[in-house]
């Protein structure tokens, strides 16, 4: 079938419309003419992929890496990085509407990270059976192997490709990171310090004597919102996470924080009454019991970090039911040439 692509859709496929079905296309670019080969069939859409480019879109652009399109770990390779940020604010805008309800959402122009390649500070690496030492295909365990990932940090490259022979005698995959260590940590080291800088600027437009932060982790946040804020009280549910960011604290001196270990529904329950404004910034899922304990608590201001725009439009949807209305909403690509979108919104009390 002969189709023209449209748009990009969260997952980062194009799409395009045939006999009123909308078709589905993976590496695939808006305004591509293709000719593509029906994979799946499902009520109202059809899954493809390209056959042939018949008229490449203006915004095409020569994939760096080349095991892209077989590799899983980008899927926007071939799309400028322009049109790439473009398309993450129309993504996050389209969600908010569908899934949030809101009309004509205050999203802003999506904050471009500072490297586009070689920014992933950990990579995540499978071996199979024959030894092979990679990434996995989509929706598949087979790995793919590859010299060097165009996205990962140039020392990443280097310790795969020294350890190579090591890794692949492993009975199972092995996670790199940059300096080592264990916990969780943003990927995209540069674009994170953007994040703080965001976060602790919206929150200075705000009453922020007495902040409550959820799901804090190891402080990623805290001590930035420590340097805005007369009071922190920051909460995780993982207690090696708060004893990591406890020893953070004794090293850095901040001594006007409070490390919780509670889940978020609790600490939103227990002090969010108390606080001029909650931060949080839950998993892919969201928090849904937290937003209904924030929801009932009402304080002033709401800043809410996301890495899933259809949990986020969810929760907002949540808050704005509750009196909240939405500030604005800033598209932030943590993850450049793949489909993800990292945000933070402001939501206040009407």
């Amino acid at each position: 079938m002969r189709i023209r692509i449209e748009k990009l859709v969260h997952g980062g496929s194009g799409m395009g419309e045939i006999e009123g079905r909308k078709v589905f296309v993976p590496y695939s670019a808006p305004g591509d003419l293709i000719e593509a080969k029906e994979v799946a069939a499902h009520p109202g859409f059809i899954e493809a992929c390209i056959v042939d480019v018949i008229e490449p879109a203006a915004c095409r652009v020569k994939p760096r890496c080349p095991v892209f399109g077989v590799c899983g770990g980008c899927q926007w390779q071939h799309i400028s990085y322009e049109e790439q940020l473009r398309w993450k604010r129309l993504i996050m805008i389209e969600t908010l509407e569908r899934i949030g309800k809101l009309e004509g959402p205050c999203v802003m122009d999506a904050m471009a990270s500072p490297m586009q390649w070689n920014y992933r500070n950990r990579m995540m690496l499978h071996v199979d059976s024959k030894g092979r030492v990679g990434y996995y295909k989509p929706r598949s365990k087979d790995v793919v192997e590859f010299a060097e990932c165009a996205i990962a940090a140039e020392e990443l490259n280097r310790e795969l490709n020294a350890r190579r022979e090591e890794i692949s005698r492993r009975d199972r995959g092995i996670a790199l990171r940059v300096g080592g260590g264990e916990g969780f940590s943003q990927i995209n080291a540069r674009q994170n310090e953007n994040i703080k800088a965001l976060l602790c600027a919206w929150l200075g437009e705000v009453s922020h004597e007495n902040v409550l932060e959820l799901h804090a982790g190891t402080g990623n946040f805290t001590f930035a919102l420590a340097g805005v804020a007369r009071s922190v009280i920051a909460s995780d549910i993982d207690g090696r996470a708060i004893e990591a960011a406890q020893k953070a604290q004794l090293e850095c001196g901040a001594c006007n924080v409070e490390f919780r270990r509670m889940s978020a529904e609790r600490a939103a329950a227990r002090f969010a009454a108390g606080t001029d404004a909650v931060v949080l910034d839950p998993p892919r899922k969201g928090c849904p019991e937290a937003i209904a304990a924030i929801a009932k608590a009402a304080p002033a201001n709401v800043l809410y970090i996301s890495c899933d725009p259809a949990t986020l439009a969810r929760d907002i949807r949540t808050l704005c039911d509750a009196g909240y209305r939405l500030m604005r909403a800033q598209p932030v690509d943590m993850f450049p040439q793949t489909f993800h979108i990292e945000a933070l919104a402001l939501l206040a009390r009407r």
